[in-house]
């Protein structure tokens, strides 16, 4: 199989072939970057942080959550001037960290889905090589056009699902952590409202 992929670069599919390896280039990138941001830059503690937001202790749960979206609610719930103005002043943030929280994410389920396609074009590509003027040539050229197309076929169809396939399934994986920050923001912001309804 891996000759017949490699061997893909070079016949009549190339131009698919390298298309997909383009998209596969575009995700892996966008993977690592979204990777660093959510499990190595985005680190917090959600226990400690959690617990200092539920006992009202504002400023150690900023400092807990000094890097992560989170601490952009927390700040701008602790700074409003009152309890409904906080709860105003973390909505508008809210919105501005879930699009910093799921920005690029959605891409890898696009490259997903342009690379299968473009398979998917490969393989009618690779046909139409394989039986267009098979009426009008000898036994040597009709083995030949045959052997080609379907070959075509073949490797442009297996790559375009062997980078679609674990596109969309690091498209699940990466949405469903964006979800847990998410979720993670809601219940800050509630524990920070409620903490400012208390001190009010």
């Amino acid at each position: 199989m891996l000759e017949t992929l490699l061997g893909g670069f070079s016949g009549p599919g190339a131009l698919f072939m390298f298309a997909i390896t383009a998209a596969l280039a575009f995700g892996l990138a966008v993977a690592l970057e979204r990777a660093w941001m959510f499990w190595v830059r985005w680190r917090v503690d959600e226990a400690a942080l959690l617990s200092a937001v539920a006992q009202g202790d504002l400023a150690a749960a900023r400092a807990e959550a000094a890097n992560h979206p989170v601490e952009g609610l927390v700040r701008a719930g602790a700074d409003a001037p009152g309890p409904e103005a906080a709860w105003d002043a973390m909505s508008a943030k809210a919105a501005l960290i879930e699009a910093r929280v799921v920005h690029r994410v959605p891409y890898l389920a696009a490259v997903g889905n342009i690379s299968t396609m473009l398979g998917l074009l490969g393989t009618v590509y690779g046909l139409i090589i394989a039986f267009t003027g098979l009426s009008d040539a000898s036994a040597v050229e009709r083995a030949t056009r045959l052997s080609d197309g379907i070959a075509t076929a073949m490797a442009t169809t297996a790559w375009g699902l062997m980078v679609g396939i674990p596109a969309l399934a690091l498209h699940a994986w990466f949405d469903g952590k964006a979800q847990r920050i998410l979720a993670l923001c809601e219940a800050v912001a509630a524990y920070v409202a409620a903490a400012r309804r208390e001190g009010a």
